[in-house]
């Protein structure tokens, strides 16, 4: 009688993210679908902050899930850079743990400076990296010492970028910039955000309206997120302030939390328009926020135009799109990509306070523009940035920097 053979040993992924997956769900739930795609060829490792709600996925076959006993509280300022700079430490675990496991890579669900390196000399694994945007420039001023740290930052970013074994990229406009520092073209493949439409997604606007107690002549104008001094949003108060004075239906509510609230809540009180704007702060749950979105008249899509700001899509875009709202948004590189000029959005120059009035006073005065965006944005949602069509796209980038596909497109 023949012997049975002992099957083969998979092939091991490690995967980290600094957020857990159950605390960060409603910015990206294909995540799980990726982790439990991968896991039907390979034992998928997944290392993260800890979380105090179960995920479906834990215990899942082919997934192990390894949580460092710490909480972070991503709307706090001071808590995520703690628990930033704490998990550089920690991520030498992760390391080890690769190197024990011979793991065929580690994919790193952001990128942080200086973080792939340590993991590639600890661990002697390649790394794969997911690169929304340039971390330190969201962060770093304009003077003279920042302009050196700039430079060695960048410097130790194109030498890290070109020794990587992949980098998934949420924009062409951040695949063509790390080509234009030498970084080869089949290194790096563009995988766009999804649109979470199991938690965002057109509903009744008369009930949505109802919920949030506004009449048929109120005109709520919608920003929401963290408030952080890129959003820009003490530009668009004082490109507010003659719609404010021409319609007196005309409303900004923010909802979010962060840093700059302060400020920003001084700023609308000293140009006058304290009971125009509203601070929501962070709403309850996310059914909460859609019914905000679906009950707003324009969503408003605000950045300061940095550097690193044309390479990322803003989670707030992402949810206005999928809600089916008339965005307004800057006209930036990353977000011109997902939204098309005239059809799914009206954009302005985000120094250009003239511009900004223009496009507002447009969507104020045609309610059928409006219709028509709303139209455009939920075509959107539903076709390019469809959930299960990124999950394949980021299964098939992952699998060709593990050697199981020739191309990933």
């Amino acid at each position: 009688m023949p012997v049975n053979e002992p099957a083969a040993p998979r092939p091991v992924i490690v995967s980290m993210f600094r957020y857990p997956i159950a605390d960060h769900e409603a910015m990206n739930n294909i995540f799980p679908a990726m982790l439990k795609e991968l896991a039907t060829t390979s034992d998928v490792h997944h290392f993260s902050y800890r979380s105090e709600k179960p995920h479906a996925l834990h215990g899942h076959p082919g997934i192990f899930f390894h949580e460092f006993p710490i909480g972070v509280r991503r709307g706090h300022n001071a808590d995520k850079w703690l628990k930033t700079l704490l998990w550089f430490p920690l991520s030498l675990r992760v390391a080890w743990q690769a190197r024990r496991l011979k793991a065929g890579f580690i994919y790193i669900e952001e990128y942080i400076t200086f973080l792939p390196l340590l993991l590639r000399l600890v661990s002697g694994c390649p790394v794969v990296v997911s690169g929304a945007d340039i971390f330190w420039d969201v962060y770093l001023g304009h003077g003279f010492f920042s302009g050196l740290a700039r430079k060695f930052l960048l410097a130790v970013d194109r030498f890290t970028w070109r020794r990587l074994r992949g980098i998934i990229t949420r924009t062409e406009a951040m695949r063509r910039y790390m080509a234009s520092q030498g970084v080869e073209a089949e290194k790096a493949f563009v995988v766009p955000e999804a649109c979470e439409t199991s938690f965002f997604h057109p509903m009744d606007r008369v009930a949505a309206r109802r919920e949030w107690d506004l009449q048929e002549d109120d005109l709520v104008i919608v920003h929401h997120g963290i408030l952080h001094p890129n959003k820009n949003l003490d530009h668009a108060f004082e490109y507010l302030r003659p719609a404010f004075s021409k319609h007196p239906g005309l409303r900004l509510w923010i909802a979010g939390d962060g840093p700059l609230r302060g400020y920003l809540e001084r700023r609308a009180s000293e140009l006058g328009m304290a009971d125009r704007v509203r601070f929501l702060g962070w709403l309850p749950d996310v059914t909460r926020l859609n019914s905000l979105l679906n009950a707003a008249d324009i969503s408003l899509i605000m950045r300061h135009g940095g550097f690193s700001d044309h390479f990322q899509v803003t989670a707030n875009l992402l949810h206005s799109l999928a809600c089916g709202c008339a965005i307004l948004a800057v006209r930036l590189d990353g977000i011109a990509e997902n939204a098309e000029e005239g059809v799914s959005a009206l954009m302005f120059d985000p120094e250009s306070g003239e511009e900004f009035s223009r496009q507002l006073e447009r969507l104020i005065a045609d309610p059928a523009l409006r219709g028509r965006l709303r139209e455009g944005a939920e075509r959107v949602a539903r076709e390019r940035l469809d959930p299960r069509r990124i999950t394949d796209l980021w299964v098939r980038a992952l699998r060709h920097f593990a050697g199981e596909e020739k191309t990933a497109t």
